[in-house]
């Protein structure tokens, strides 16, 4: 899954409060629209994709050689995946009625997609719950030891604890961004240097500082770069005591610097979350240059900011846009080509993509619409008070 230049299409019906549609992953794929639309189902969809396709390509790498291939049809996959979706979601099969979540595919292409599926290019998701995951995992982990630990010294239904406490009480991915979490020392001994820059990069121009991970994940901790007011270099101090972007931003530093590579899916749910305007134009200039150094980008926002800004990037891609990128400082590496993109509305009960150019960037209405009305209430309320201001002191 090196290469979504051309695009994997995804069929949805039914899905949470999706009626149907559909849409195409590319390299960077935006999805946005108002809030309970269906962004987070379909993303957690496509990344439970990614998972199943991983299982498809280990099973058919274990049977090659053998006279009957390990494959499993496209149909079959598709079945497969739209009927086990409770699983995704953790949730009755009766919430989920009649769902189904498809690759669009000729059956040509499968088995070409199914060799290409490698296991360093799983997705990883990045929850719109991740700070309080963040700082949570360790006792959520605690107390599961703590009650198995009773349950081994009191008469308790030893098998029933066992089930409840091994089954995941939330949906698949935040279930295994909490198993990562619980598992970063062991990612950090595996490091990959692919996007080490790119981490330092996030440091310097984002959070202002470093993070560090204790040797048995009891502890992550953060050390901004700015000195204190005496002028000392600052500590490393408490994750919970370091602001909400710090708090934000911590999985997406440590998956660049220890474990991202090129061709895997990074899905992030707002990215936008509890940062300044000014640093959302700057995290839509990181995950272009992501895009650009090879990484897959897929995410869900309510920010005009960083649409804005990668229709800017886009804008850029012009002939005649590399006067203007010097002149407002955006490095090549930073500007994004209308064909890497795709990008769509979820309202209304569907899926409707957004006209994409190199003129106008991602064309969402969605934003511009609230933004007229905000200007124009705004205006009303500010001239009409003046007018009544004037008329009263003419009195």
């Amino acid at each position: 899954m090196n290469d979504l230049s051309n695009g994997l299409c995804f069929e949805v019906e039914n899905l949470g409060i999706i009626r149907s549609g559909e849409f195409t992953q590319k390299p960077l794929t935006v999805f946005c629209g108002p809030n309970n639309s269906g962004k987070t189902w379909a993303m957690y969809s496509l990344y439970y994709f990614y998972r199943l396709l991983h299982e498809v390509a280990e099973v058919d790498r274990h049977s090659s050689g053998n006279r009957n291939p390990g494959t499993i049809s496209l149909k079959r996959f598709n079945e497969h995946m739209s009927t086990s979706l409770d699983e995704l979601f953790n949730t009755s099969l009766k919430e989920l009625n009649s769902a189904t979540f498809r690759l669009k595919v000729a059956d040509s292409d499968w088995q070409r997609i199914v060799d290409r599926a490698e296991s360093a290019t799983r997705a990883f998701l990045m929850p719109a719950e991740r700070n309080g995951l963040h700082l949570f995992f360790r006792e959520l982990r605690a107390r599961r030891t703590h009650l198995l630990h009773r349950a081994s010294r009191e008469e308790i239904d030893f098998p029933k604890l066992l089930s409840d406490v091994i089954h995941s009480r939330y949906a698949l991915p935040i279930a295994d961004y909490i198993d990562w979490l619980n598992d970063l020392p062991a990612r950090q001994k595996l490091k990959r240097e692919d996007f080490h820059d790119h981490a330092l990069l996030l440091g310097r121009k984002l959070i202002g500082g470093t993070y560090r991970v204790g040797a048995r994940g009891s502890s992550i901790r953060f050390r901004p770069y700015r000195s204190k007011r005496n002028g000392a270099g600052t500590d490393f101090m408490g994750l919970h005591v370091a602001s909400s972007m710090v708090k934000s931003l911590f999985g997406l530093w440590f998956y660049l610097e220890n474990q991202a590579s090129r061709g895997s899916t990074l899905m992030i749910d707002e990215p936008e979350l509890n940062i300044h305007p000014a640093n959302q134009r700057e995290i839509a200039r990181l995950l272009a240059r992501l895009v650009n150094a090879g990484l897959n980008i897929v995410i869900s926002t309510h920010s005009d900011y960083i649409v804005r800004e990668f229709n800017s990037l886009i804008m850029l891609s012009q002939e005649q846009g590399e006067k203007l990128r010097k002149k407002h400082k955006y490095d090549r590496d930073e500007i994004l080509n209308p064909e890497q993109v795709s990008a769509y509305l979820y309202d209304d009960q569907t899926i409707t993509p957004f006209e994409i150019t190199s003129e106008d960037g991602i064309y969402a209405t969605t934003f511009d619409e609230v933004i007229s009305d905000i200007n124009t209430t705004n205006d009303d309320i500010y001239y009409s008070l003046q007018e009544q201001g004037d008329v009263q002191s003419g009195d």
